[in-house]
């Protein structure tokens, strides 16, 4: 017979309890380093990578796991991004595909309006790509 797993439960409100499985309080997170944060900072050009603004425009800018660290996102350089604090804090309640979608869903919109046809042309290629493959269906993008 195989043991089945223990959850633990916590009541977080009347009649409304947390089921956590006990992997979940396995996870090992790891932080940046102060040396891999300037190393990711200088790569991103102290800009943020979603809007571009940055130090210069007063922005706080993040340094961001890729990955989620509580998805197994490890403390790599190759796994870090430089996020100023409002798409850092968007991203943390969306999935990176969302995320992504509305940049380009954004950047499409500006492109019009600029009568950018490069960058328009640019954004509707992966906007269709998003649509090809069924990501993010409930996002939806008017062209």
């Amino acid at each position: 017979m195989s043991k089945k797993p223990i959850y633990s439960n916590s009541k977080v409100e009347k009649g409304v309890y947390r089921c956590e499985p006990p992997k979940s309080k396995n996870i090992k997170v790891e932080d940046f380093t102060s040396k891999q944060k300037e190393e990711i900072l200088r790569r991103g050009n102290y800009k943020c990578a979603i809007c571009g603004l940055g130090v210069k425009e007063g922005e706080e800018l993040h340094i961001d796991h890729i990955k989620p660290k509580d998805k197994g996102g490890k403390a790599e350089i190759e796994n870090g991004q430089v996020l100023c604090s409002r798409h850092n804090f968007i991203k943390k309640n969306l999935k990176q595909t969302e995320t992504g979608k509305k940049m380009f869903i954004n950047l499409y919109e500006l492109s019009k309006k600029a009568e950018n046809n490069e960058i328009k042309l640019f954004c509707e290629q992966i906007l269709e790509v998003y649509e090809k493959n069924n990501i993010n269906d409930h996002i939806e993008w008017k062209k």
